[in-house]
């Protein structure tokens, strides 16, 4: 692997975590958990901080632009949940939401430290 796809492949991760993050934060957002939705927020903010800090590293020590690849948006937020208001969700629905989330977390973040 070469030093810039090292570098794409760590950017087009950070990307992803903005993603997730983002996704993560307006499904908490909308079930009203106001508190894990701003602990998203605030990691969403963390991850565009880093992938900054990364393309700037990049560009200033290697004097090329990154080139990344396009990330899809994450498979988090059920498309039937659109037809719906927050007035709607039931307790039940918020647990398992909040399971779901975390595991996915979880997961994201175990994923994120395999690669670095």
């Amino acid at each position: 692997m070469t030093i810039e796809e090292i570098f794409a492949r760590l950017a087009t991760h950070m990307i992803e975590g903005t993603k997730i993050h983002c996704t993560i934060f307006k499904a908490y957002d909308f079930i009203g958990l106001c508190g894990y939705a701003k602990c998203h927020l605030y990691h969403y903010m963390e991850e565009i901080k880093g992938y900054e800090c990364l393309l700037h590293y990049y560009s200033t020590h290697y004097h090329k632009l990154l080139n990344t690849n396009d990330v899809p948006n994450p498979d988090i937020i059920p498309g039937t949940w659109y037809k719906y208001n927050t007035m709607e969700v039931d307790t039940n629905t918020k647990r398992n939401t909040v399971k779901t989330l975390m595991e996915k977390w979880v997961e994201w973040e175990r994923e994120t430290k395999k690669l670095y």
